[in-house]
């Protein structure tokens, strides 16, 4: 076959096979010896003529006769030179020390080696020392600069046949890294092609640079066949690991089972692959966790359980755990952190172990296991508060004793945490320290101004107190807002206090009379509270991490805590959704984490979180509507009733207002002293029916009165 033909082929897979099996027995000879250079083959390879011909059946010397060689100088003055060859012994490269022998055998009939190559009373060739010095050191350039200046000085100089085929195919080497290192995949598989001399286990760098350039142009089949040809011709233990590591980055598990079936075990009868095949177990059970993952595979799960059980890896006692989680197995999750948490007591661990105890609903474990740790980071502290409300909201109540509730109480206090506030609150009111409920319901609302249930709380504590003013100062500030404040203290409505606020730890579902009541509804925020079935109440009563969570599973997961009433929780599982590579995930919680924020009084936060992602520009109306209305709302609350108007007359030219604004606008200008305007409104929402102007337009009526003369 001509060199051409050899070429066309070698670019097929017929022909990749074939640079392999001629390079197998050159390669079986190099095993055995110390390398020098890990990238170039340690001795030259003849190019095949025939595909019959085995490598093995080559001639010793390099069979490229395309370009002659002249005769060394040395050989013309009737000397040998023997610089090479005493080089490659003091560089221990025995291969090459053999090639060079049976070299200079061939062109000096008769010439026997020295006994010691390394004996002391040989002068070598300073400049070739230096050429094989510069060639170690990858120095091509310098070498080919010295050759040309040594014959300038010298014009009978020649370098030897191994020097200039060894610097070839460092060049080559060099050029197929430099390919690969910019992505030039079909330049690598050129190159090697050319250059089959370069694919022997003794490079085995650019093996591995071929099979990934087969791989990442999507000739599959050509990168198994590279990564087959090495781990079953390549026999250093190091080496057929990475190898296999290599592979199972760029390949499909499919794909990898021929590989893995070339395993090799060693006297002691450990598979080399042991580790590599737990390790793809682990990636296939984390990636079932992931959005649309698929379910791994029963043997992956075995395997795993059965590694992580005989080693205590807590990172993989954590992932099977989360895994039984996601199944719905929170008994066998608890097992499992427990036992992550007593191999490696660790944030990490405590965290896990919690998120199980609150999904079996023992918040009294669940603090006990993370109570060390909740200074750790952010992700641990939103978890100790969620089981701090659960703690303090049980039914019955119960007391947690002092320990516990110190730390509660330093947590709420360092998290500014309105919602664990009006817990502490409900707490506080169910073993009659009445005054204690009152400060804590009070302290909420400095942190939230729009809570409701910490309003409420605080009305029915004030009512306990005999606190009448207290008491219709907040049904003044929140009968537009809230039923049951609007309602409290008439007949047909109980004092007493209401069920708690929904938690993490509940299974119930929360009672349509229970829930609390959130800031004036515009559309959009009515359409976030649309009504929800009873199982997607129970899809998110349980405390999850959403870093736990794929972003489409957290957004699911987000809404379904709006539907809770829970938007501080949604927050930041819309914050994992907008993480999603799907636009319309994204678009999604940038809607949701802003409706969130509005639910929580942030309307800052919330255009924010509106600009996070693309939004229709119906969203974006309602979401600016949304905003204006709480902020305005928010204002009012805080006694700023100017800035109140402002952002009324903002959300005018977007929306008309409806009779609740209408009245806040009203009640604004009457605390602001402009009973006039205040009387218009009063009277005209009045005049529609809506009930809680009445008290208003009366109390402008009377403060116009008196201002008369």
């Amino acid at each position: 076959m001509s060199r051409i033909a050899f070429l066309i082929a070698l670019a097929g897979i017929g022909g990749f096979l074939y640079v392999f099996v001629a390079g197998s027995s050159h390669t079986a000879r190099i095993e055995a010896t110390e390398r020098s250079s890990p990238l170039v083959a340690q001795a030259p390879m003849p190019i095949q003529t025939t595909i019959d011909t085995p490598a093995e059946q080559q001639p010793a010397a390099p069979a490229n006769t395309s370009t002659a060689t002249p005769a060394p100088q040395a050989a013309q003055a009737n000397a040998v030179d023997e610089t090479a060859l005493r080089y490659f012994a003091r560089q221990g490269d025995t291969e090459r020390l053999q090639r060079e022998i049976e070299r200079l055998q061939a062109l000096h009939p008769g010439w026997q080696p020295p006994a010691d190559p390394l004996a002391d009373d040989y002068a070598p060739d300073e400049d070739i020392i230096r050429l094989w010095e510069l060639y170690s050191a990858g120095d091509f350039a310098g070498a080919r600069a010295l050759i040309a200046e040594r014959q300038q000085r010298d014009p009978g100089f020649v370098p030897s046949p191994d020097l200039l085929q060894s610097l070839a195919l460092g060049e080559a080497a060099a050029r197929m890294r430099n390919a690969a290192s910019v992505g030039e995949h079909a330049t690598v598989i050129s190159i090697a092609a050319n250059n089959p001399q370069l694919l022997v286990c003794a490079s085995i760098d650019n093996l591995w640079t071929l099979a990934e350039a087969f791989a990442r142009t999507d000739a599959k089949a050509r990168a198994i066949d590279a990564y087959t040809y090495i781990l079953t011709n390549c026999t250093d233990q190091a080496e057929r690991f990475a190898t296999l590591q290599k592979a199972i980055e760029l390949l499909d598990r499919a794909d990898l089972e021929p590989l893995l079936a070339l395993e090799r075990t060693d006297a002691a009868g450990v598979h080399e692959f042991a580790d590599l095949r737990v390790d793809l177990a682990r990636r296939a059970i984390a990636a079932s966790l992931e959005e649309n993952g698929a379910q791994p595979l029963p043997a992956d799960v075995t395997l795993l359980s059965q590694d992580a059980t005989s080693s205590g890896n807590a990172e993989d006692l954590r992932l099977l755990g989360y895994y039984e989680l996601a199944r719905n197995r929170p008994n066998e999750a608890r097992r499992l952190f427990q036992s992550a948490l007593d191999s490696d007591r660790s944030a990490q661990s405590a965290e896990a172990l919690g998120v199980a105890l609150l999904q079996l609903r023992d918040p009294v474990a669940a603090e006990a296991a993370i109570a060390d740790y909740r200074s750790e980071n952010d992700t641990i502290g939103e978890l100790y508060l969620a089981v701090a409300a659960a703690m303090l909201s049980q039914e019955p109540r119960i007391d947690i004793g002092q320990a516990p509730l110190g730390r509660i109480v330093d947590a709420t206090m360092a998290a500014r945490s309105a919602n664990v506030a009006q817990e502490l609150g409900w707490y506080a009111y169910a073993f009659q320290q009445v005054q204690t409920a009152s400060e804590w319901f009070a302290l909420a609302l400095t942190w939230q101004a729009d809570l409701e249930p910490a309003a409420y709380g605080r009305m029915v504590a004030a009512n306990a107190l005999g606190d009448t003013a207290t008491v219709e100062t907040i049904r003044t500030q929140w009968s537009g807002r809230s039923a049951r404040i609007a309602e409290f203290g008439r007949a047909t409505t109980s004092t007493a206090p209401p069920v708690a606020m929904p938690t993490p730890a509940e299974a119930r579902p929360v009672q349509a009379a229970s829930r609390p009541a959130t800031a004036p509804q515009t559309e959009t925020v009515a359409a976030a509270q649309a009504p929800r079935t009873s199982s997607g109440a129970r899809s998110c009563q349980n405390y999850v991490p959403a870093a736990s969570l794929s972003p489409g599973a957290a957004l699911n997961h987000a809404w379904c805590l709006m539907g809770l009433n829970r938007p501080a929780q949604a927050v930041d599982h819309f914050a994992r959704a907008l993480q999603s590579g799907s636009e319309n995930t994204r678009s999604d919680a940038a809607y949701g984490q802003s409706l969130a924020f509005i639910r929580l009084g942030l309307g800052n936060e919330a255009a924010v979180a509106a600009a996070a992602a693309p939004i229709s520009q119906q969203r974006a109306a309602e979401l600016e509507i949304a905003i204006l209305t709480q902020k305005a709302t928010s204002a009012y609350g805080i006694g700023d009733y100017a800035r109140a108007i402002d952002l009324l007359d903002a959300r005018a030219r977007f929306a008309a207002e409806r009779n609740d604004l209408l009245t806040l606008r009203a009640w604004s200008y009457y605390h602001l002293r402009r009973f006039a305007e205040a009387e218009r409104i009063f009277s005209a929402v009045a005049a529609t029916g809506y009930g809680d102007a009445v008290g208003g337009l009366e109390a402008a009526r009377s403060a116009l009165r008196m201002r008369a003369p």
